[in-house]
């Protein structure tokens, strides 16, 4: 449903944790924000291919994932959305 991540798509019942590192790199988060609120986030910086072949995200550059999650994190807080940190990717958030 929130399509390929990384060249490779989650399964369909993904753990926790593959959970987190496909959407670490913030490109899922942004995309599905702009197709409920078309704009949200302006700027979506896309993973290189070759960075795709790296299971556990290793791969991703900085740039990518700050750029990406703190667009996406401004972007819901300006909306008035509960947010979260942008470390509940890598850690795991508090579950409630």
């Amino acid at each position: 449903m929130v399509g390929v991540v990384g060249a490779k798509d989650l399964p369909a019942e993904p753990s926790e944790k593959e959970f987190r590192l496909g959407l670490r790199s913030g490109i899922i988060l942004c995309n599905v924000l702009n197709k409920v609120y078309s704009g949200a986030v302006p700027k979506v910086v896309e993973s290189p291919c070759d960075s795709a072949l790296v299971l556990d995200g290793a791969a991703l550059s900085a740039f990518q994932y700050f750029e990406n999650v703190r667009n996406f994190l401004v972007a819901v807080q300006e909306m008035g959305i509960p947010t979260f940190e942008a470390s509940d990717l890598e850690q795991g958030g508090k579950s409630g």
